[in-house]
């Protein structure tokens, strides 16, 4: 049995920011129903960064802006217990999936959405991607311009798009926890912006105006001598000596008086070498992997044996490595990952389940309606 085994859940979103929260609900073995347009999911030509948010899902390609396609939609949302998308606010509405539609077919559904700056105020129908609110929420400039005067840097990719989606699971796991309790279903939100203040909930501003956030030095290697990465002979380390103690114990391991003297002794061995002294000292450190795609940490056989690594066979991409489970429980299993479905790859099943008759799924697919793989899906769609 897994933990959310009988929870169904439809998936509206496309790109990163909707779909990662469905996949993680999938990883704890929720049934997600990918819902997407007949052209596909508009991030599936980015490849590598649409498997990211996609696994273990069902598709079913739909054209919600033609009335049977809605009408195909709401009695899947009849069937359902979470509707999630990240649409522009009052796009729902348009397509006539808003949480008032939704509700009229399914009186409890959660229906949660992921927007870019919220419900209210002058932004709420504007749109947005990840990086206006690493810079929005201060991120950007944190990373790069400190007192020494570095320009501001783009973090990451996909950093509060991610966070965004895990705030929606929070609430979409809450909400079923009061559902359970009173049997009333509720929409839920959560935004970009949201996630940019997550990701900047070490600071606060005192009475006085100040910030108590530490800043990194110049480099961009670290906040302290012993909390920072240092080059070695090949590679790099990050130490982590929080106290008196250790930061003299690490000392002792470089073979060195002062902290100045750090970055030099560091230089003289390899990473490997000072892994293992360090280890021996008890200092804190670790190996940072290389930037090759991930290839060393999704090989890694510690990670794979502790299930932070997971492969499936994909029909047209072969062996596929990556992230695994998230979250251990001791009483319920976890749920073994499956590829990213392909453009309506379970058009047909979910109809059968809704009892649409195989005539009338023809009828929907000659209308352009619905769609499902055929031996022109290659030249449609391309490998994803």
């Amino acid at each position: 049995m897994k933990a959310l085994d009988d929870v169904r859940v439809l998936d509206f979103g496309q790109y990163l920011a909707g779909p990662f929260g469905p996949m993680i609900l999938a990883d704890l073995g929720a049934d997600v129903v990918k819902v997407e347009p007949v052209s596909g999911d508009g991030m599936r030509p980015a490849g590598k960064a649409f498997f990211g948010c996609q696994r273990s899902k069902r598709s079913i390609a739909l054209d919600l802006k033609s009335p049977p396609g809605l009408d195909v939609a709401l009695e899947l949302v009849q069937t359902a217990d979470v509707v999630h998308h990240n649409m522009t606010l009052g796009t729902d509405t348009k397509l006539g999936i808003d949480y008032e539609s939704c509700r009229r077919v399914r009186p409890d559904i959660i229906y949660a959405a992921n927007y870019a700056y919220g419900v209210d105020g002058p932004l709420a129908h504007f749109g947005g991607l990840d990086p206006l609110f690493q810079a929005s929420s201060g991120l950007e400039y944190e990373a790069g311009a400190t007192h020494e005067g570095n320009d501001p840097l783009y973090y990451r990719f996909g950093m509060c798009d991610t966070g965004n989606a895990m705030l929606s699971v929070v609430g979409v796991l809450t909400a079923l926890h009061h559902r359970d309790r009173t049997g009333r279903g509720q929409k839920l939100w959560t935004s970009l912006l949201d996630a940019g203040a997550l990701f900047s909930s070490d600071v606060f501003v005192s009475g006085g105006g100040g910030s108590n956030r530490p800043r990194l030095d110049g480099g961009l290697h670290g906040l302290s001598a012993g909390y920072r990465l240092y080059e070695t002979a090949d590679e790099w380390i990050q130490v982590a000596a929080v106290d008196d103690e250790s930061m003299c114990a690490l000392r002792r391991a470089a073979g060195v008086a002062s902290d100045d003297e750090l970055e030099a002794a560091l230089r003289t061995r390899t990473s490997a070498a000072w892994k293992e002294s360090l280890d021996e000292a008890q200092v804190a450190c670790e190996v940072p992997y290389d930037a090759h795609g991930g290839t060393r940490s999704l090989r890694d056989p510690t990670n794979v044996e502790l299930g932070l690594v997971t492969s499936y066979e994909h029909p047209t991409m072969g062996e596929v490595r990556q992230f695994g489970s998230l979250l251990e429980f001791s009483q319920t299993s976890d749920n073994e990952a499956a590829p990213p479905p392909l453009v309506g790859q379970h058009t047909r099943e979910i109809l059968d389940e809704l009892g649409i008759e195989r005539s009338d799924q023809e009828a929907l697919r000659d209308a352009g309606v619905v769609a499902w793989p055929d031996d022109d899906y290659a030249q449609r769609y391309g490998p994803w």
